[in-house]
């Protein structure tokens, strides 16, 4: 099959989060034009795709959402261009090439492909599929870490929207009341201040890092600003679980509150996804260990990422060995000059379908014990 083909075809269908419709649909007809089995939609456009049966039940897991902002899609030099190139429609287009070769050497075992939705936003998608209940023994999450690279952890996040109000005034008096710009964004300084005196010595990965990503204002007629929104992003280190993220903006607020009676503040959390670390001494870490070696001919790296991933959350609610591989350069995720080199993409499909030939070769000699 043309695998660089199938990958341009996801890349020119636009879809940010939200909007995923169309190529969900799109590659329900490729998971059946390719001979998967059991392929289908669930109430959220996640698409499933299946290959052989029995166990192990390995999870090759994508996310078809990307950011807003379209990329025109070419082929050059080398380099396919396009919004999800990198992430992460690539990583799921090579597994479902993946999938689809082992299906036809003869896969020993079942390989569940599936596109799920709403990663870059709130992860309704891969929450929906937890609630499926599948009976699954190891999953790789398709994120880029770089072709010879594995991420195993990941930070976490708490998304929290703080309003501050304050009495109506007259512009022309300015000098009665508070001006609530001025004033959230103090709290936010004094957020930021808190957070800052507790950064790790060991770097950002084991530091909470929060970030103002939006900030609006208005006003009641012709009077002084007395509404103020601030969208707020905590980044969570491994130590720093989201309840405690909770409590400590609390604590500022309440602080602040005491020392700026005339405002009040209140705090709302949006989403919230706790940190992760993955057992690296599992089968399936040691499989795709030895598959990036097998290919490229260099042991991997093992990478941390500052960032979160749907790896997080089925790790957490699931328990099951979990990793997170694939092709791109995570540096230009979200960027205007969003590229992949072609070579590395083909190279991901032979990392993955190493790695799962591995894993039910280990199986194999369990079972015959």
């Amino acid at each position: 099959m043309d695998t660089v083909g199938l990958l341009k075809g996801m890349l020119e269908i636009y879809s940010p989060s939200g909007k995923e419709e169309s190529l969900s649909a799109f590659l329900r007809e490729e998971l059946i034009n390719l001979g998967f089995s059991n392929v289908h939609q669930d109430e959220v456009r996640n698409i499933y795709g299946e290959v052989g049966e029995g166990s192990p039940a390995i999870l090759l897991c994508g996310h078809m959402d990307t950011v807003p902002g379209w990329i025109s899609v070419k082929i050059e030099d080398g380099k396919i261009h396009g919004r999800g190139a990198v992430d992460a429609k690539s990583s799921l287009a090579a597994m479902i090439i993946a999938a689809y070769q082992l299906g036809v050497e003869g896969l020993v075992g079942k390989v569940i492909v599936a596109g799920v939705v709403d990663e870059e936003r709130s992860a309704k998608g891969i929450r929906r599929l937890i609630h499926k209940g599948m009976k699954i023994d190891c999953a790789i999450f398709g994120e880029p870490s770089g072709i010879s690279n594995i991420t195993f952890a990941y930070k976490g996040r708490l998304a929290i929207k703080i309003r501050c109000r304050s009495e109506v005034g007259h512009i022309g008096a300015q000098h009665l009341y508070s001006n609530v710009i001025e004033e959230g964004y103090g709290l936010w300084n004094r957020l930021k201040e808190v957070f800052g005196v507790r950064r790790s010595l060991h770097g950002v990965f084991y530091s909470a890092t929060p970030c103002l990503i939006g900030m609006r204002s208005s006003r009641s007629s012709d009077s002084m600003p007395d509404k103020c929104l601030l969208t707020v992003d905590v980044r969570l280190p491994p130590t720093f679980r989201s309840a405690d993220g909770i409590d400590l903006v609390r604590k500022v607020i309440s602080e602040y509150g005491r020392e700026k009676p005339n405002i009040s503040v209140d705090l709302v959390v949006t989403d919230r996804v706790e940190p992760f670390v993955a057992n690296r001494n599992t089968t399936l870490m040691k499989a795709l260990a030895k598959s990036i070696e097998e290919v490229l001919g260099r042991p991997p790296r093992f990478i941390k990422k500052t960032g979160t991933g749907d790896m997080n959350i089925f790790g957490h609610e699931t328990g099951v060995p979990v990793a997170t591989y694939g092709p791109g350069d995570g540096c230009l995720s979200h960027t205007k000059n969003e590229f992949l080199n072609c070579d590395d993409y083909i190279a991901s499909i032979e990392v993955y379908k190493r790695a799962v030939r591995s894993i039910i070769l280990e199986h194999e000699k369990r079972e015959s014990l």
